[in-house]
């Protein structure tokens, strides 16, 4: 299946208002066949991939001279998975400065700054775009809402990377989520993250992955595993920077206890996070549902902030009475608020309510989400 993805046009649009565009997105996102669909456009194109050695050779250790003749004369120029090309940010550099007119599309299924340090090399050069899993959006565009409002269960069990979803049976979902996860998160990282301590770094995921929803200590985690607070963060940095997890900060009116209290993780994808605890049970037979519910609608939440372009902080909220909302979007001091709920309809707390009177507050569950992706 070819899914429209809604990056795709503001890519496209991109092309050539700066010399190199990143695109990046965990593996079996759909990058390449993202890319290629973009190639499809061009006449004269170069694809070259960064895991392929010798394509790899092609661009390592080389001067602007040999770049430029590498590169020159072609509409279009894209390096897949560049990441794995040593100096990778040093070569862009050169192209860019050196090649005039360069049309350069870079991916990378982790940040280069696990490898590379790509950002310092390409200040001013570069516009990043990101491509996380499937959208709610994108798979109604695909197979429409009634079949979405079918298969749901199915995606709140294994996720929505385009090989799982077109997989047919779940045998075969949970076979491939494994797969894709032992990989993504123990061959990848190891590779480029200097991870020292494998027990403790897979002690940590699963962790994490227990405890979405809830708020985490970084020195609870550090007693309860056997290593320093630093080296907690530097493996939670990691996994963000993979595209595997990401921080949901408490809002504060003080910026600066935003930043010293507990935060809130939770997956891009949720098949990533119940194939890293083993259990692929039906959602309706799960203790931890709720959970899991509100881990996928805020995830959707992010794919469609970060897609729009617009510029939105994204939250929780929680009092001194424990009283809770599980997530706020603010655009232009408007606060809308989000409670999530497996089947209730929940009102806003007192508390809630109390604080901010002005803003709207929805409750999401199984039978309304699309209403809150979809037209």
């Amino acid at each position: 299946m070819n899914y429209d993805r809604t990056i795709y046009n503001k890519i496209y649009e991109n092309i050539g208002k700066l010399p190199i565009l990143v695109l990046y997105g965990a593996r079996q996102v759909g990058k390449t066949t993202l890319i290629k669909n973009i190639l499809k456009d061009f006449k004269k194109t170069l694809y070259l991939q960064g895991d392929d050695p010798k394509d790899a050779l092609l661009l390592e250790h080389r001067s602007s001279t040999e770049l430029k003749e590498l590169v020159s004369g072609y509409d279009l120029i894209v390096i897949d998975e560049a990441q794995r090309v040593k100096d990778i940010g040093i070569t862009l550099k050169l192209i860019a400065d050196n090649v005039d007119g360069a049309k350069v599309i870079a991916t990378g299924s982790s940040s280069f700054e696990l490898a590379n340090k790509l950002s310092e090399p390409l200040t001013g050069r570069n516009r990043k775009f990101y491509l996380y899993p499937l959208s709610i959006k994108e798979l109604v565009d695909a197979y429409g809402k009634i079949q979405i409002n079918k298969e749901l269960e199915t995606y709140l069990t294994f996720g929505m990377y385009p090989k799982i979803v077109a997989s047919d049976s779940r045998e075969e979902k949970a076979k491939l989520v494994k797969e894709l996860a032992g990989d993504y998160l123990f061959k990848d990282l190891f590779m480029f993250g200097d991870i020292r301590n494998s027990f403790a770094f897979e002690k940590l995921v699963k962790l994490l992955a227990l405890r979405i929803g809830s708020e985490i200590s970084y020195a609870e985690f550090s007693r309860e595993i056997g290593v320093s607070r630093d080296t907690i963060l530097n493996y939670v940095n990691l996994l963000e920077q993979a595209f595997i997890i990401f921080r949901l900060t408490p809002m504060y009116t003080n910026k600066t206890k935003e930043v010293n209290k507990s935060h809130k993780i939770y997956f891009y994808d949720i098949g990533i996070r119940n194939a890293i605890l083993n259990n692929y049970d039906p959602i309706e037979l799960r203790l931890d549902k709720g959970a899991i519910f509100e881990n996928f609608f805020i995830a959707e939440k992010v794919k469609e902030i970060n897609y729009s372009g617009k510029t939105k902080e994204i939250h929780f909220w929680k009092n001194r009475q424990d009283s809770e909302v599980d997530f706020l979007e603010i655009e232009n001091g408007n606060i809308s608020a989000y409670e999530c709920k497996w089947k209730e309809n929940v009102g806003a707390p007192e508390a809630w309510v109390t604080a901010y009177p002005d803003a709207k507050f929805k409750c999401v569950n199984k039978d309304n989400i699309l209403e809150y992706f979809v037209d």
